[in-house]
């Protein structure tokens, strides 16, 4: 096993909070007995889902800008895991309020690291089918356009300005899709 496989955090600082993120300075020491400081980002995890709509085979996704990019995507919805909540429960809770459908039979398909060396947040991918449909309700903070697609516009549109896990968790459902 590699030293650095064996690093111990030694304590940590918090240096900035602000609404759901935090940042923390570690003090760590390897397995060699070299220590150091490293920088670690504390965020919540959250779901993403690819919903088929059997009817058409058409799926939902949402335009939203995302400050930390300055610019608008396309991205499948998702969103941040409440406290408490399980994954399952927070993608059926986020695709009604940003779709305006239920997601139906939600099956975990992959739980991705996001960042992994500097953070434990993990995405959650689902895959699922369009149920009834329900009244969209936004958070205050959300301003998003829902469209639903085919699967190649849906992948043109996702790769035009790629939002990484939202492409990977489009890919790894595809083979759901008939055409």
């Amino acid at each position: 096993m590699s030293p650095q496989a064996r690093a111990k955090v030694l304590s940590s600082r918090l240096l900035a909070r602000s609404w759901r993120v935090a940042l923390y300075e570690d003090a760590i020491r390897y397995g060699n007995g070299r220590t150091d400081s490293y920088a670690r980002l504390s965020v919540p995890d959250f779901a993403v889902a690819v919903g088929i709509n059997m009817e058409d085979d058409r799926i939902p996704l949402v335009k939203q800008y995302r400050l930390g990019a300055r610019r608008k995507f396309w991205e499948l919805p998702a969103g941040f895991l409440e406290p408490d909540e399980t994954p399952a429960a927070c993608i059926r809770r986020e695709f009604s309020e940003e779709v305006g459908f239920t997601l139906a039979e939600p099956q975990l398909v992959a739980r991705l690291y996001t960042s992994p060396a500097r953070s434990s947040q993990c995405a959650y991918v689902f895959r699922g089918r369009l149920g009834k449909s329900t009244r969209r309700r936004l958070d205050s903070s959300e301003q998003l356009t829902t469209g639903f697609f085919s699967k190649s516009q849906a992948l043109k549109l996702l790769s035009r300005r790629i939002s990484s896990v939202h492409l990977l968790a489009f890919l790894l459902c595809a083979d759901d899709f008939r055409s």
